[in-house]
């Protein structure tokens, strides 16, 4: 089947989850066809899938639902249905070769590439992912980029040397696609900071690449743009744009701690919560309600709001309370933008 046969993609451009401007929303499959679709992916069924792309000429970078806004792509990776890995990558690769971009992240802002990076058992979809126009330094909502999860996770992980193998030449092309090893997420860490504890022959693989002086691609993929129940998603971007530093500001650091929190709740189901969790939501709390700006009907809103971030055994995975505090963080912000630590 040719490409020009589906729906068009989205362009490639400048990136943003939080720290630029974002285009328009991402498709969705029509609502006559998801359910089917959706059934299809989640039993593996490949010839399945295909026939209902085909005869709906479907966007194979549409999304099957406005819950998390995966695109298809995504929605095949993640699923459980297939009874062999090659099934799952057969179909991959069907949908890569017609125009799917792997490149494009859902609502929580990872892509296929953050995921395949973090999880072994995704490893030769990974080298899949990387044949077809790789954005290796598109980061995900914390800022990360694809090169500091190989770095920090599959190459930190003991294994055999077959799978250390396939881990290492994954790992070069990571590289070559022009991999910024200096590229910080929000909580200021890169890839260079975790090579430290990487083994002697990824240490090696990296020298040698950085012999040849090579070029670091900067993120090119524009990302669609999502709703979102935030007032001041403007505001939020400016915040997140400033460094964290020995000048870091409060709002600065409440963003980071309440995304934190959203992130391990979320992500972990709070698996590796700490009391350093809950000492994150009681200083959103103390910071906010101390400061004397809210009225008495949004100081409780914060305290209820925070008091659902302090139970490490009881996860809370809705945006709102998340969404909520940012808000509050935001007005913090505007009556003191110049309060550091």
């Amino acid at each position: 089947m040719s490409a020009n046969f589906f729906g068009g993609g989205i362009a490639n451009g400048d990136y943003n989850f939080y720290l630029m401007g974002m285009i328009a929303m991402p498709p969705l499959v029509p609502t006559h066809v998801w359910n089917a679709l959706s059934l299809a992916i989640a039993r593996g069924a490949t010839d399945q899938v295909k026939e209902l792309v085909e005869e709906n000429h479907l966007d194979v970078n549409a999304c099957l639902s406005d819950s998390y806004w995966m695109p298809l792509l995504m929605e095949v990776l993640l699923s459980s249905g297939f009874s062999t890995e090659p099934e799952r990558l057969s179909l991959l690769r069907y949908l890569l070769e017609n125009g799917a971009n792997p490149n494009i992240c859902c609502s929580k802002g990872y892509n296929c590439l953050h995921i395949a990076v973090q999880q072994h058992q995704y490893i030769h979809a990974l080298d899949l992912f990387l044949d077809f126009d790789a954005d290796v330094n598109m980061p995900d909502g914390d800022g990360s980029n694809v090169v500091y999860w190989a770095v920090m996770g599959f190459l930190l992980r003991k294994e055999n040397q077959k799978d250390r193998t396939l881990s290492h030449r994954v790992f070069e092309k990571i590289l070559f696609h022009g991999a910024d090893l200096d590229q910080k997420n929000k909580y200021d860490m890169n890839a260079r900071a975790w090579l430290d504890h990487a083994a002697p022959e990824v240490k090696e693989m990296v020298t040698r690449w950085e012999a040849g002086r090579p070029a670091v691609r900067p993120a090119y993929t524009v990302q669609p743009k999502f709703p979102t129940g935030l007032h001041y998603p403007a505001l939020v971007q400016k915040i997140w744009s400033e460094p964290s530093s020995t000048n870091t500001s409060l709002s600065g650091e409440m963003l980071r701690a309440v995304e934190t929190l959203r992130d391990e709740a979320q992500r972990n189901g709070n698996a590796n919560y700490k009391n350093t969790h809950k000492k994150m939501a009681v200083f959103v709390r103390d910071t906010l309600i101390g400061s004397g700006y809210f009225p008495q009907a949004d100081v409780q809103r914060i305290r209820w709001s925070t008091e659902k971030l302090m139970k490490g055994r009881r996860p809370y995975k809705q945006d709102d309370v998340y969404d909520l505090l940012v808000d509050e963080v935001c007005v913090y912000h505007l009556a003191s933008p110049n309060h550091y630590l």
